[in-house]
């Protein structure tokens, strides 16, 4: 997934702030369960990927605890 975000923010060059939505938001809003994914609202699940600027990814949390770090993020 994190390699289809990056294409899509070059092919497309529309950044990683949309890029990022692209990959979370809108299916959660076409699934219509955005009142528990897709975005980091009050009372929503707290899964989510922390990813650099280059959008490679660092850590992934599912319900608010970490459960994958990247090499480099450990040190």
């Amino acid at each position: 997934m994190d390699k289809c975000v990056r294409h899509l923010a070059k092919a497309t060059d529309c950044g990683p702030v949309l890029a990022l939505e692209s990959a979370s938001l809108h299916p959660a809003q076409l699934l219509d369960i955005t009142d528990s994914k897709g975005t980091l609202g009050y009372n929503t699940d707290a899964d989510l990927v922390l990813v650099d600027d280059m959008l490679n990814i660092k850590s992934t949390y599912i319900a608010g605890e970490l459960v994958w770090q990247s090499c480099e993020s450990k040190s």
